[in-house]
């Protein structure tokens, strides 16, 4: 792991989601070349030579690059499980141990942690870095570290967040955007909840990719003797046309094993039923999508899956330090999804053939004091502000203010007013609500 990463910068991609994204120049899958600095010089690399196979410890080179490369992208806990993978293909990578050990750290999953760490100083003992480490978890192991009960690795979700209809909300505008969860389950037939549903039918289209316009198929029949190649390209409008067949066969739409389906029937019709058909895609060139802004990868990339992570898609591109929030625009739908790259859960929203993928700088927002406080006027909004520290912020009441009215836009150009009683958020009676960019707050006797 890179010295020079932040604690909360060691955050990888999965192995199974690695695959699912390549160039547009090259139509092969990404690999990109980091300059990379191993913590430990690799002191204690020459001791797995007899026990790690060298095709294995170059898998895990490899893996722990492209977990360097994903932890600049700022995403959490994916991390634990790649450099799993690494310590499981070397076990003798100390840099891996304690990258594992890092993670773990981060999420202050403080057993795990130790584990790790004590690890990699039996592989590396002069590792300062991973003394400290190994020496603040242990405290916080202790009855009176403060330690908690290790927080479980949650399985990356694939829900989206909600989005905002362009014509109702403008492009450059900022909203909280949060995730959609299923509601609790009322009894063992959850799975039946609509909510569950769609997301199970999310979750399907990042393991199947739908055939279409350009693709290049490789397609071979075992028992034909044609000397012909066996790549054929899909048409525009999505047909393959092969001399065995009697007509073009639309194919736009279905997957490998749909259409190897379909051939084989037809040929089995047609008293071919011997033949073994065989399908795979050769280039991928219909499920284009678009990255540009604070990356330093941009351009048309190529999915190989219906549709992949927004983590992945920004983990691949390399995301600028200055780099804070990202824009998905959906045309085809008419939908604008704004997401905090620091929003874990938020970064789990898919990304489909089409979409356009930019990355901004956290631009700096507004909501406005007035009335009885010590300095109204405008106040710099960050996320998460509610409105007694929106208040705080400007100097705090004057006098015995009872309320506090919040006004907000309803997107369509009206002001919608909310009163709140002071007293009552301060006794806690009602939460103290959280504001937004835009809102308009008039404290008043």
């Amino acid at each position: 792991m890179l010295k020079s990463l932040s604690i909360a910068a060691i955050l990888v991609l999965s192995v199974a989601a690695g695959g699912d994204l390549v160039t547009a120049q090259t139509g092969a899958p990404k690999n990109q070349s980091l300059a990379l600095t191993n913590h430990s010089n690799d002191a204690t690399t020459s001791r797995s030579e007899r026990s790690v196979s060298p095709e294995a410890k170059a898998a895990a080179r490899r893996l722990y690059k492209e977990g360097i490369k994903y932890g600049l992208a700022g995403l959490f806990p994916q991390a634990a499980a790649t450099f799993e993978k690494v310590v499981a293909l070397d076990p003798q990578f100390a840099d891996a141990y304690f990258s594992l050990g890092h993670a773990y750290f981060d999420m202050k999953r403080w057993a795990e942690a130790a584990k790790n760490l004590d690890r990699a100083l039996e592989l590396n003992p002069k590792d300062v870095e991973a003394q400290d480490r190994l020496s603040f978890a242990r405290t916080m192991l202790q009855p009176h570290g403060g330690g908690t009960k290790p927080i479980p690795i949650q399985p990356a979700t694939t829900v989206e967040p909600k989005p905002i209809k362009s014509e109702q909300q403008p492009v450059g505008s900022q909203v909280s955007v949060a995730a959609k969860t299923p509601p609790a389950p009322a009894s063992v037939e959850n799975e039946d909840v609509p909510e569950n549903k769609a997301n199970a039918d999310e979750m399907a289209l990042t393991r199947i990719y739908r055939i279409g316009a350009n693709d290049v198929l490789d397609v071979r029949v075992t028992d034909s003797t044609s000397s012909q190649s066996t790549l054929f390209t899909v048409t525009p409008s999505g047909h393959l046309e092969h001399p065995l067949l009697p007509e073009p066969m639309q194919v736009g739409g279905l997957t490998v094993e749909e259409v190897t389906s379909r051939i084989e029937s037809d040929l089995k019709r047609r008293a071919l039923d011997t033949s073994k058909v065989t399908i795979a895609v050769r280039d991928y060139a219909s499920h284009a999508i678009l990255v540009s802004g604070l990356v330093k990868d941009a351009g048309t990339k190529i999915l190989r899956r219906e549709a992949i992570p927004l983590y992945v898609v920004v983990a691949d591109a390399q995301p600028l330090p200055e780099a804070a929030r990202v824009t998905v625009m959906r045309n085809e739908a008419n939908q604008l999804f704004e997401v905090d790259l620091t929003q874990s859960s938020e970064m789990n929203l898919l990304v489909r053939p089409g979409d356009v993928v930019t990355l901004h700088a956290n631009a700096t927002q507004f909501l406005y004091v007035g009335g009885e406080v010590k300095f109204p006027g405008e106040k710099t909004y960050r996320r998460g502000l509610t409105l007694m520290q929106a208040m705080i912020a400007a100097g705090g009441v004057v006098g015995k203010p009872k309320e506090a009215r919040l006004g907000r836009d309803d997107g369509r150009g009206f002001l919608t007013v909310t009163k709140f009683k002071l007293k009552d958020i301060e006794s806690g009676k009602v939460p103290d609500p959280l504001v937004r960019p835009g809102d308009r707050i008039m404290v008043v006797k």
